[in-house]
């Protein structure tokens, strides 16, 4: 009990002092939490353009060297006459030279430029900056993007693949720019290293992840390698591109870890760019705040343990006096020293309504002593009106008449002896135990004078332990169980009944059953039985005394319990414990 209202009131005094914190917290949190989102989102916002700014200079590199191929018809003649091996003149080769230089000064000063390609349909032959010369195709080992370019028909587009630039070297992985010529059947390829792209778009952007994603929804580029948002979202992805608007697609996005702001841009080239923020990125602010929190929690339940202890130790101190007040008075002891814990007026009121109670609760005490000593008194009297040794004297007289008249001890001298051992075992003290073989002794010499009046009318019979027998056990309980069975189950039958007194020793608990094999009871009739043996004023003297003897002495667990049914019998069980 204790335990339980220390917990009681602690759960009270930290919850009245919690959840306030928690509530102001809850609400400071959430606009933190607010204001941070519009915060990323923002920065999502001006990091996704930044991305696309610096993806316009990569791609200005490829529009350059296309500008610088395609737009003076001259040069694309002499590029033409070049590639042909055998019409090229010496201004042609001049200006084609003036090319490889633009192409070496290209690829030594952007270095995410792998190479740059120049190729007309009709010929054996591509002018590169690998080589810085022209190079016959059955000898490039790079020949992957001439499929890409026949297969299209497109004027421009990118794709990402692998490019094998040297016999001796292994593939690597580039983003290829192509772009077809305007005067001739043909195309401009650039290709840039996919690692050095990657490090140029996402230079100073700030974002936690990028992808760059054609029009198909095709992966190109992505910021980082170990990373499996795009596949995770790419239905999402593909619909929002789809969507032919000018913002695709601005959203929180999973993928299955964590959460991102993701902010879809169109790039140029039927291209997308999307920049992703980590959510994580603004938890972080929000981890110092719960860490605080529950600082001022642990300090909460600190003073909330102090209060309920406080309060339940002294609440305990008064209870703990308020019993011994109360046990005192039961055994007449009246104690009016004033207790320690009294320090201040509620406490000094509370003592006083309790002595006051305690001081009329002894007076009325002592009176109703005294009125049930006056009662037993004059029981006392009345009982002494009559005489035992009167009725066992005439008992006896009448026993030595019926042996002088018929010479020889009789059925009425066994009646008379029977019934004289049974009036002494009642009226002896009849608080005071005996053993459980007194108590049988005593059954079965009323069953010797019940069977000279019933004769063959029933059969009584026992079954119990002889170990049994020297426990101590209360007098007359067994008798008006089986005269119960006799008188309302085995009487009314036609025939001859049976009563068996069973008694069983189990888990240091003695229990008795009396079981007839009478009329018996409906389940109505059992209850109104039951109801009629609790009541003070009941019918059933025998068995209602029984009962209240057994609960006074024993508890409500050993009170009478019956079972019976109409036309098989009755049963009536109740169970003691063995004192150690």
């Amino acid at each position: 009990m204790r335990k339980r209202n220390f917990i009681r009131r602690f759960l009270y005094y930290a919850g009245i002092i919690a959840l306030p914190i928690i509530l102001a917290f809850t609400i400071y949190g959430c606009f933190i939490v607010r204001e941070k989102q519009i915060e990323i989102e923002e920065n999502a916002a001006k990091s996704a353009y930044a991305l696309r700014d610096n993806f316009a200079l990569v791609l200005d590199n490829a529009e350059t060297q296309y500008d610088i191929l395609c737009s003076n018809p001259r040069l694309s003649i002499s590029l033409r006459h070049y590639l042909s091996h055998g019409k090229a003149t010496y201004l042609d080769s001049v200006l084609v030279n003036s090319i490889l230089s633009n192409f070496s000064s290209l690829t030594n000063n952007a270095s995410y430029v792998a190479s740059v390609y120049y190729y007309l349909e009709g010929y054996d032959s591509i002018l590169t900056s690998n080589m810085g010369s022209v190079v016959k195709l059955s000898q490039f080992f790079d020949r992957k993007w001439l499929d890409s370019y026949y297969a299209s028909e497109e004027n421009q587009w990118i794709e990402s693949r692998s490019m094998h630039q040297y016999s001796y070297s292994a593939p690597v992985q580039v983003i290829t720019v192509y772009r077809t010529l305007d005067m001739f059947k043909g195309v401009v390829a650039v290709n840039f290293y996919a690692d050095s792209l990657r490090q140029v778009l996402g230079a100073g952007s700030g974002l936690d992840q990028f992808f760059l994603i054609d029009k198909e929804g095709n992966l190109l580029l992505k910021g980082r390698e170990d990373h499996d948002f795009f596949d995770y979202n790419r239905n999402i992805l593909i619909e929002a591109i789809q969507s032919s608007s000018d913002q695709p697609l601005q959203a929180w996005l999973s993928d299955g870890h964590s959460t991102y702001y993701t902010r879809l841009v169109p790039a140029g080239y039927d291209t997308y760019l999307l920049a992703c923020i980590d959510s994580r990125s603004y938890f972080q602010t929000i981890y110092p705040l719960i860490g605080q929190l529950v600082l001022v929690l642990l300090a909460v339940c600190g003073i909330a343990l102090w209060i309920a202890y406080t309060i339940t130790r002294k609440n305990f101190q008064q209870i703990d006096y308020f019993i011994d007040v109360f046990s005192d008075a039961e055994k007449g002891i009246y104690n009016s020293k004033k207790p320690g814990f009294v320090k201040d007026e509620y406490d000094i009121i509370l003592n006083n309504i309790v002595q006051l109670f305690v001081n009329k609760s002894f007076l009325q005490n002592r009176l109703a002593l005294k009125e049930q000593q006056q009662k037993l008194a004059e029981m006392t009297a009345l009982q002494l009106q009559i005489s035992p040794h009167f009725l066992f004297n005439t008992l006896q007289t009448l026993d030595f008449k019926a042996l002088e008249y018929t010479g020889s001890p009789t059925a009425v001298n066994r009646i008379i002896e029977a019934l004289s051992d049974l009036l002494k075992y009642s009226l002896e003290k009849p608080t005071s135990l005996v053993t459980l073989g007194n108590e049988i002794d005593s059954l079965k010499k009323y069953d010797c004078i019940q069977r000279y009046r019933y004769e063959d009318k029933y059969i009584l019979y026992y079954e119990y332990p002889e170990e049994i027998r020297d426990i101590p056990f209360m007098r007359l309980i067994l008798q008006p169980l089986i005269e119960n069975s006799l008188y309302h189950g085995i009487k009314p039958l036609d025939g001859t009944g049976f009563i068996k007194l069973k008694i069983l020793s189990r888990n240091n608990f003695l229990y008795f059953s009396v079981i007839d094999t009478g009329v018996g009871m409906t389940k109505q009739e059992v209850n109104n039985l039951l109801e009629q043996i609790n009541q003070p004023n009941s019918k059933r003297i025998g068995l209602s005394n029984v009962n209240n003897r057994l609960i006074m002495q024993y508890g409500k667990a050993s009170r009478l319990k019956i079972l019976s049914k109409k036309g098989m019998g009755t049963c009536i069980s109740f169970k003691i414990p063995i004192s150690p």
